[in-house]
Order: C-alpha cells, then sequence, then structure tokens
C-alpha cells in the first residue's frame, strides 16, 4: 500500500505547490484564464490556490476519501482547462506554478489525467495520513517522504519547458 500512497502523495505534493504558488502569485493563472475567457479574477484564482494547497496537506495530515476525491476534481477541472490551453495554441504561460514560465502542453495534459485517475483510485481505497502507513514504525517515514519529494520534483521538471528542449543522446 505504501507504494500506492507514494504516487498518490506525488500528485498531492505538487497540487500543494502550484496551490501555494498560485496563492502568492495568483496573477499569471489569471492571465491565462482570462485567455481562454474563463472568469479569471485574481481572489479567485487565490481561492483556488488555497483550495489545492488545502487538499494537499489534507492528503498528508488527514488522509481518506475527501482529500482524494478533491485532488481527482482538481486535476480533472485542470486537464480540461490545460487541454483547451494546448489547442489554442498559445505559447503562454499557463500559471500553473505562479511566476514560472511553463506553457501548457500535452504533458500537462496527461499528468492532470493521470493524477485524476490516482485520485479517483485513492478515494475508492483510501490512503491513510502519511504518519500512518508504516503500521505505526516511524523509522521509515522520512525516506518515504524523500522519496514522494523527490518524485514530484521530477514529474515537475519533465513538465518544464527545458525538458522538452534536451536533445537525445546519439550513443
Amino acid at each position: 500500500m505504501e507504494y500506492a500512497a507514494a504516487v498518490y502523495l506525488m500528485a498531492a505534493a505538487l497540487l500543494g505547490a502550484a496551490g501555494a504558488a498560485k496563492t502568492a502569485t495568483p496573477e499569471p493563472a489569471a492571465a491565462a484564464l482570462a485567455r481562454l475567457r474563463l472568469y479569471h479574477r485574481r481572489w479567485a484564482v487565490r481561492l483556488l490556490g488555497v483550495a489545492e494547497l488545502t487538499a494537499a496537506v489534507c492528503a498528508f495530515v488527514v488522509g481518506g476519501v475527501v482529500p482524494a476525491a478533491a485532488l481527482a476534481a482538481l486535476y480533472a477541472g485542470f486537464a480540461v482547462v490545460a487541454t483547451a490551453m494546448v489547442r489554442s495554441g498559445s505559447a503562454a504561460p499557463c500559471g500553473c506554478f505562479g511566476r514560472v514560465d511553463m506553457p501548457a502542453t500535452w504533458r500537462h495534459v496527461a499528468v492532470n489525467v493521470l493524477a485524476a485517475a490516482i485520485g479517483l483510485a485513492a478515494a475508492a481505497w483510501p490512503v491513510e495520513a502519511a504518519d500512518q502507513l508504516f503500521d505505526g514504525r516511524k523509522w521509515p517515514l522520512a525516506p518515504f517522504l524523500v522519496v514522494v519529494a523527490v518524485g514530484a520534483g521530477g514529474v515537475f521538471a519533465w513538465l518544464s519547458p527545458k525538458a522538452e528542449a534536451i536533445p537525445a543522446s546519439s550513443d
């Protein structure tokens, strides 16, 4: 169960990072939503960021169905918005991570769809709070959380435009 929980918590960590960024700097996401002619008030984007951050923290601290369902719903919504951004042909930043200059790509759509599916799976088979995952043994928690953080960082790096610019090795 810990392996499945790791993937779910990676999605939660990525969601929390995006939520924190939107809460701190809502302007890029508001501009991206305006380009799609969606509701784009800064306070609404900030509120969305707070919702993302809350769902992520609850996934780690509380566990259970509600944070997993919230994570699935948020990522499903982001998949729809990311698809609209990609289909619009705009190379403008999506605002997902605040001021990070990252246009939406099909990679974003794929990550959002997979994360929504992971959230649905975690709602169907609830994941406990992170500190309860190892049957009371606390020592595996720190390395587990390092794996979660590194995994979420790897997904973020894969989403970045620099990841697409790295040429394949011709060895």
